[in-house]
């Protein structure tokens, strides 16, 4: 009977720091609703909240904290791009970081530009038809879903491949964080969340 009020009081906790670490997502993913400039900041900076949850936790916890966190934040913020790409990228990429850096390095890095090609289709189609409901030309669409409207079209170029360069920024940032979590927080972190 004990060990499993321990096991249900260690659930509990496990719970709660998710839904902590949920809520601070969301707030985040609002700032970058709020703050439009700094969206893809934003929705990386909320992705990062998964590593410790990820690493102590597994995968099935951060997959959890992902999905909430990425559908109460459609439901609170529906026209804005941060949610729209954490849901769509950045927030699950943590977790399947890992196994696209067990593959050779070249087909790694090619399927990661694919994934972002493939998040960033999916929201162009997403923005044409619920946003636009379908109507007008698929360029002024694409200048809409990746810019403002009246700049020309080749901004919205700049916009995708400054969304690629943020997209390896982050991946290399994420590297750089799991090297410092595994050498001077983790013993810290792991005690504190178990």
């Amino acid at each position: 009977m004990p060990r499993r009020r321990n096991q249900t009081a260690r659930k509990t906790k496990r719970l709660a720091l998710c839904a902590v670490l949920c809520a601070l997502g969301v707030v985040i993913l609002g700032f970058g609703a709020i703050l439009e400039v700094m969206d893809i900041t934003t929705t990386m900076l909320a992705s990062l909240l998964l590593l410790p949850i990820m690493l102590c936790y597994g995968n099935g916890y951060a997959f959890m904290t992902y999905a909430v966190t990425g559908l109460l934040s459609v439901i609170l913020m529906p026209f804005s791009f941060a949610p729209w790409m954490y849901l769509g990228l950045a927030g699950y990429y943590p977790m399947v970081k890992a196994k696209f850096d067990r593959l050779p390095k070249l087909i790694s890095i090619l399927l990661k530009a694919i994934l972002v090609l493939v998040a960033l289709s999916a929201y162009f189609i997403a923005f044409y038809f619920l946003m636009m409901q379908g109507a007008g030309s698929l360029s002024d669409a694409f200048t809409l879903a990746f810019g403002e409207k009246g700049d020309p079209s080749w901004m919205g170029w700049v916009a995708v491949a400054l969304a690629y360069i943020a997209f390896f920024a982050y991946d290399l940032l994420i590297d750089r964080l799991l090297v410092l979590y595994r050498y001077r927080w983790q013993a810290r972190v792991e005690k504190w969340m178990k």
